[in-house]
């Protein structure tokens, strides 16, 4: 005979597996060990999550970068420190390059939703506003001419998720954008005059 649903051992046996596979490779009941305010604070510390994942991001697509460009390269820790000093509340761009070559990213960290193959609502709308900024330029950023950069939209690779939805994305914008977007196939020659969509792991 089946054992009625107990939401409490189903919470608890997902939180306990879930710190045991990922962080201690213990296997305890963590949970019972945590009060309500624990958890509020486990919650409030989470929200960082997101700028976590867009950090490392853009570190790695500044390794990426230097690999193409053997200006980046000279001055990587120059765009390494400056990755380090934004903060993640910047309404500027994720990292700016100037000098020799001129480029622009935005990084982005967007899963698909229900592991699908678009990306939902308010993720093509954040998308669709930080290619118009990469192709027309931001107010709070007077120092790049975008015309004359190198423009990346950097994506976190989820896998062949990200790649259909990206897929999806440029399928479907308006005709003044679409000629304008286009991943990145390694080889490719850069361009100025597009918006390279790439994906970093």
């Amino acid at each position: 005979m089946s054992q009625p649903y107990n939401r409490e051992i189903e919470l608890r046996n997902r939180f306990n597996q879930f710190i045991s596979d990922k962080i201690t490779g213990s296997s305890e009941d963590y949970y019972s060990k945590l009060s309500v305010e624990d958890f509020e604070d486990i919650k409030t510390t989470l929200r960082d999550i997101h700028n976590i994942i867009t950090f490392r991001t853009t570190i790695r697509f500044t390794e990426w970068i230097s690999d193409r460009f053997p200006y980046v390269k000279e001055y990587y820790q120059v765009y390494l420190d400056q990755v380090l000093n934004t903060k993640p509340s910047d309404n500027g761009y994720d990292l700016v390059v100037t000098g020799n070559v001129n480029v622009v990213a935005e990084i982005k960290c967007n899963k698909p939703i229900n592991n699908g193959y678009k990306f939902g609502s308010a993720q093509k709308d954040g998308l669709l506003k930080d290619i118009k900024g990469l192709l027309e330029g931001k107010s709070k950023v007077k120092s790049i001419d975008p015309a004359a950069a190198y423009k990346f939209l950097v994506i976190y690779d989820f896998g062949d998720h990200t790649l259909l939805a990206a897929q999806h994305l440029i399928k479907n914008l308006s005709a003044n954008l679409k000629d304008r977007v286009a991943i990145y196939n390694e080889g490719e020659p850069l361009l100025l005059d597009k918006v390279h969509i790439v994906f970093i792991k």
